[in-house]
């Protein structure tokens, strides 16, 4: 039986054709689709501690893997001679490269890679520092394999092969079918808005928030298939039962005045978001630790995160009362839509200067664009404040003479001393170097370098209330503090959970959150709460005229809230999983369809 095969192509198809004359011809595509299929399998098997997800409905729906392995090999069977082999070539290397993405992302980020991260990712990039990229080791070689696998089928090829029309075009329509049956069939409508916990395949399909989920579940390929179809252009209007939905959620939302509201009406208020800064660094603060001590702390405070923008994702809660777009969406809707309900809006409404503070520059986040948008006067970065070295805390004083600008002020001040990378040369350690082993309790991990960087933080802490303390502004200025979320530069989670003795990534999540002010008696608050709870508590402790009902979170002395759900919409608290819902549902509505500025409301 005559063959396609040249003298010229690789010598494997010579001694193939002579023992499997009827099957050389087709082993590429074999051995390519073999290829494609072992790639899935393999992440998700590396990745199985990721599994949010029963194993029941992973096997059930792995069809959807065998089947674009299908059609992504259909495709390569109508094409020519080299096109074919550049195809699979191609295919082969952006698949592993994606799946190294993958594979780096649920280290740092302990979520998979979506293209809506994109949104941030040349800010995230200003960070980046090798030290970072971390993958597993059995994780690199199955990729590194199956891309072999595949780099070889495709010099397996024949050069001078044909088009396969009939295998092709039956191997494509049968492949395409059959992911639609999959989609409807497989997968289903979800009928509920409660599920199990294991989660209602259909729910997450849909809502594509819990990418950990997601791609465990249905697999790399249709889990990009999903992550690239929500980029299409979406209906930012309101349709008139998303409207009633809204106003629904309202109605059942009235906020009362309780014996907080106004306490802290008239006073000054700088809000300061600690970098990085967990519950145990605190312990090596002795300057936030004496403000602690005599604050009113919330003892049951997380700040959960949904977007890989960690410090981002906080600041952008605690400012709107809103949750950010975890499903990706443009940057135009945090520097253009209108946000009424914002803290420096309701400050400046209540004759309040308001402006906001941190080392980077304007362009990192877009926080320049995005701070005006929100109601801030002006964003003053490192340069701007005159920092030497905008990564040092001690050296945000520079700009004290504009925090405290204004009879009545709101500053807002990010710090960046917490920030990673941690190693022995980071300026930032090593100014506290000899101070962080002395006092570090043990040495394992990045223990003492987390110690060195949350000393320069101490410093700064010590200087501004030294400093109000000396002008008597601390008589009628309430500081506030908080985390921006939990310590993962320390780059190991077990590590992180054996040090907070916890055993859940959830928990883990549990930060700083507490107000000073020095009338205000020292008292714990034990009240679970959140990052979306600090506008509305805020707002009631200063009588500010916010709208309370379109908040997603609660005032922390109300009646309502009292729990704390994340991004895989699992609660903890006292709430349920269909709050979780509702509630990440209005917030996506709120923000997507620019809800101010299409409607009266504001």
């Amino acid at each position: 039986m005559s063959h396609p095969f040249r003298k010229t192509d690789h010598r494997l198809y010579q001694a193939l054709s002579a023992r499997f004359p009827r099957l050389t011809p087709c082993l590429h595509l074999i051995l390519f689709y073999a290829g494609i299929v072992l790639l899935d399998l393999g992440l998700r098997w590396c990745c199985r501690f990721a599994q949010t997800v029963g194993l029941r409905n992973v096997l059930r729906l792995m069809p959807f893997t065998f089947l674009w392995a299908l059609l992504l090999t259909a495709v390569a069977a109508l094409l020519p001679g080299m096109v074919r082999r550049v195809y699979m070539a191609l295919v082969g290397i952006l698949a592993s490269v994606l799946c190294i993405v993958h594979g780096v992302y649920i280290n740092m980020f302990r979520k998979f890679f979506s293209f809506s991260d994109m949104v941030f990712a040349g800010d995230g990039a200003a960070f980046a520092d090798l030290s970072y990229l971390v993958i597993r080791r059995a994780l690199l070689a199955w990729i590194l394999l199956c891309l072999a696998l595949m780099l070889f089928a495709a010099t397996l090829s024949p050069r001078a092969a044909s088009p396969c029309w009939l295998p092709g075009v039956t191997g494509m329509v049968l492949s395409v079918v059959l992911l639609l049956c999959a989609r409807f069939f497989l997968l289903g409508t979800s009928q509920a808005v409660i599920w199990d916990q294991t989660g209602d395949p259909a729910f997450l399909y849909d809502d594509f928030s819990d990418s950990r989920a997601c791609l465990t579940m249905l697999g790399i390929y249709q889990y990009t298939f999903r992550d690239l179809q929500r980029l299409l252009p979406r209906s930012t209007q309101l349709t008139d039962a998303e409207a009633e939905e809204i106003a629904a959620f309202a109605a059942a939302r009235p906020h009362a005045d309780n014996e907080m509201t106004g306490l802290l009406a008239g006073k000054n208020l700088i809000l300061v978001q600690l970098e990085a800064i967990d519950t145990w660094m605190v312990d090596y603060m002795p300057a936030l630790q004496a403000v602690k001590e005599q604050s009113m702390v919330f003892t049951n405070h997380y700040t959960p995160a949904y977007i890989t923008a960690g410090t981002f994702n906080t600041e952008f809660m605690v400012n709107t009362g809103l949750l950010p777009a975890a499903s990706g969406t443009s940057v135009s809707v945090y520097t253009q839509n209108a946000f009424p309900n914002a803290l420096p809006q309701l400050f400046r409404a209540a004759g309040y200067t308001a402006n906001s503070f941190h080392g980077s520059g304007s362009e990192v986040y877009n926080r320049g664009p995005i701070h005006e948008n929100l109601g801030y006067e002006a964003y003053h970065s490192g340069e701007n404040m005159g920092m030497a070295d905008h990564t040092l805390d001690s050296q945000l004083l520079s700009a004290y003479d504009a925090i405290t600008a204004g009879d009545r002020f709101f500053s807002f001040i990010i710090t960046y001393s917490g920030h990673g990378p941690y190693t022995e040369e980071n300026p930032i350690f090593q100014r506290h170097a000899a101070a962080a082993r002395q006092a570090a309790l043990r040495t394992d991990g990045n223990y003492v370098y987390a110690v060195g960087h949350a000393m320069e933080t101490d410093e700064f802490v010590r200087l501004l209330m030294e400093k109000l303390e000396a002008d008597g502004l601390l008589e009628n200025t309430a500081v506030v503090f908080y985390a921006d979320h939990y310590n993962y530069y320390m780059m190991n989670d077990a590590l992180n959970m054996d040090i907070k003795g916890v055993d859940t990534l959830d928990l883990l999540q549990h930060t700083d959150f507490f107000i000073y002010s020095k009338d205000l008696p020292p008292r714990q608050v034990e009240k679970i709460t959140s990052s979306i709870d600090v506008l509305p508590t805020l707002a009631n402790l200063f009588g500010l005229d916010a709208q309370y009902a379109y908040l997603t979170g609660d005032d922390a002395f109300s009646d309502g809230g009292g729990y704390v759900f994340f991004n895989d919409n699992t609660c903890y608290g006292g709430g349920s999983t269909e709050e979780a819902v509702k509630r990440r549902k209005i917030s996506s509505l709120l923000l997507a369809s620019d809800f101010w500025r299409q409607t009266s409301y504001s």
